[in-house]
């Protein structure tokens, strides 16, 4: 039946791997958990400067969650996961090389209570469909789960994660051509990008984590 995810203790992470994140602004701030507004998720969400030599392949969209949203994230008849559900945001990403692939998107929540309450009803749901294999985020967020496997039907492989950082859930999904090939440092490091940007958005900065 493959590896259970693995769950690790949440501590804040910068990755000193394959790329490292600049934290303009951040040294010495307590971290917050403030609910996002739309302009708010919007900036969480990586751009073009943000990810130095990928390129848009989604152009990122922020909007109140609706029925829509809660159909396509809260796949249960009665979307659980989504109460108090506020905000989703997306974006996707090629490398210029193609060797990479990454997706991001997130929902924002009222307050942490809901984001707590949604994490693990979420994850059970994304690991349904995340692969077998054991993976690793390293130790960011509050809580985080991750998982990996073949993606598609052209031999992709795939790590796609789960990340809680305060009033927001985040998600990550990196594949490459091959198992082989799949730089599990970067999927470390595009995961601290997003969290640490989700932290920055709700200790009231402007989001500047970058690869």
């Amino acid at each position: 039946m493959g590896t259970t995810p693995m769950r690790t203790a949440g501590i804040r992470w910068a990755s000193a791997g394959t790329a490292a994140l600049l934290l303009a602004g951040c040294g010495g701030t307590e971290d917050a958990a403030t609910a996002l507004d739309r302009a708010q998720v919007a900036s969480v969400l990586p751009d073009e400067d943000a990810l130095p030599g990928w390129a848009l392949t989604k152009k990122p969209s922020a909007a109140p969650m609706d029925e829509a949203g809660r159909g396509a994230i809260c796949l249960s008849a009665k979307n659980e996961g989504c109460e108090d559900s506020a905000f989703l945001g997306s974006v996707s990403f090629r490398r210029d090389d193609e060797n990479a692939r990454a997706s991001f998107w997130m929902v924002a929540y009222k307050d942490e209570k809901a984001t707590e309450a949604a994490y693990d009803v979420l994850w059970k749901q994304t690991a349904r469909t995340a692969g077998k294999d054991e993976a690793d985020l390293g130790t960011i967020g509050a809580e985080r789960d991750a998982a990996a496997g073949p993606s598609g039907y052209d031999g992709a492989y795939a790590v796609t994660g789960q990340i809680r950082v305060g009033t927001a859930l985040l998600w990550i999904s990196s594949d490459a051509r091959s198992e082989k090939a799949l730089d599990k440092d970067l999927v470390k490091d595009l995961a601290a990008l997003f969290s640490d940007r989700a932290q920055q958005a709700q200790n009231g900065e402007e989001p500047s984590a970058r690869l």
